[in-house]
Protein backbone atom coordinates (compact mmCIF):
# COMPACT_ATOMS: atom_id res chain seq x y z
CA UNK A 1 0.00 0.00 0.00
CA UNK A 2 1.02 3.43 -0.69
CA UNK A 3 1.54 5.48 2.27
CA UNK A 4 -1.60 8.54 2.02
CA UNK A 5 -0.84 12.30 3.30
CA UNK A 6 -2.54 13.90 6.14
CA UNK A 7 -4.48 15.83 4.36
CA UNK A 8 -5.74 12.41 2.22
CA UNK A 9 -6.54 10.46 5.26
CA UNK A 10 -8.65 13.06 6.98
CA UNK A 11 -10.52 13.78 3.77
CA UNK A 12 -11.16 9.74 3.83
CA UNK A 13 -12.33 10.52 7.53
CA UNK A 14 -14.57 12.91 6.25
CA UNK A 15 -15.88 11.08 3.32
CA UNK A 16 -16.55 8.02 5.92
CA UNK A 17 -18.10 10.10 8.24
CA UNK A 18 -20.97 11.57 5.91
CA UNK A 19 -21.33 8.03 5.09
CA UNK A 20 -22.75 6.75 8.48
CA UNK A 21 -25.85 7.31 10.12
CA UNK A 22 -25.64 10.06 12.50
CA UNK A 23 -26.12 7.56 15.49
CA UNK A 24 -23.03 5.38 14.06
CA UNK A 25 -20.83 8.82 13.93
CA UNK A 26 -22.07 9.84 17.09
CA UNK A 27 -20.98 6.26 18.82
CA UNK A 28 -17.67 5.78 17.09
CA UNK A 29 -16.57 9.74 17.72
CA UNK A 30 -17.47 9.19 21.46
CA UNK A 31 -15.85 6.14 21.82
CA UNK A 32 -12.67 7.05 20.09
CA UNK A 33 -12.63 10.92 21.49
CA UNK A 34 -14.71 11.10 24.77
CA UNK A 35 -14.01 7.50 25.83
CA UNK A 36 -17.63 7.13 26.21
CA UNK A 37 -18.78 3.67 27.48
CA UNK A 38 -21.01 1.17 25.69
CA UNK A 39 -23.25 1.20 28.27
CA UNK A 40 -23.23 5.40 28.46
CA UNK A 41 -24.00 5.24 24.61
CA UNK A 42 -26.99 3.00 24.48
CA UNK A 43 -28.48 4.94 27.28
CA UNK A 44 -27.73 8.22 25.36
CA UNK A 45 -29.35 6.40 22.08
CA UNK A 46 -31.72 4.49 23.71
CA UNK A 47 -30.21 1.32 22.33
CA UNK A 48 -29.09 -1.75 24.03
CA UNK A 49 -25.24 -2.23 24.44
CA UNK A 50 -24.85 -5.14 21.51
CA UNK A 51 -26.91 -2.23 19.46
CA UNK A 52 -23.90 -0.03 19.89
CA UNK A 53 -21.01 -2.58 19.28
CA UNK A 54 -22.79 -3.15 15.97
CA UNK A 55 -23.65 0.66 15.45
CA UNK A 56 -19.33 1.27 16.24
CA UNK A 57 -18.77 -2.33 14.44
CA UNK A 58 -20.42 -0.95 11.25
CA UNK A 59 -18.80 2.97 11.79
CA UNK A 60 -15.18 1.04 11.76
CA UNK A 61 -16.41 -1.14 8.74
CA UNK A 62 -17.24 2.47 6.51
CA UNK A 63 -13.86 3.86 8.00
CA UNK A 64 -12.08 1.28 6.75
CA UNK A 65 -13.18 1.09 3.25
CA UNK A 66 -12.95 4.36 2.33
CA UNK A 67 -9.21 4.00 3.87
CA UNK A 68 -7.95 1.57 1.71
CA UNK A 69 -10.26 2.34 -1.25
CA UNK A 70 -8.52 3.35 -4.22
CA UNK A 71 -11.60 5.69 -4.96
CA UNK A 72 -13.30 6.81 -1.14
CA UNK A 73 -15.65 8.44 -2.27
CA UNK A 74 -17.22 5.70 -4.30
CA UNK A 75 -17.39 3.47 -1.14
CA UNK A 76 -21.07 3.69 0.23
CA UNK A 77 -22.35 1.06 3.02
CA UNK A 78 -24.39 -1.78 1.61
CA UNK A 79 -27.03 -2.56 4.48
Amino acid sequence: MTPISRAELERRFVIAMHKVTPAQRDIFLSVRFDDASYEELAERHGITVEEVMNALARALLIWSRCLHARFPHLVWPWW
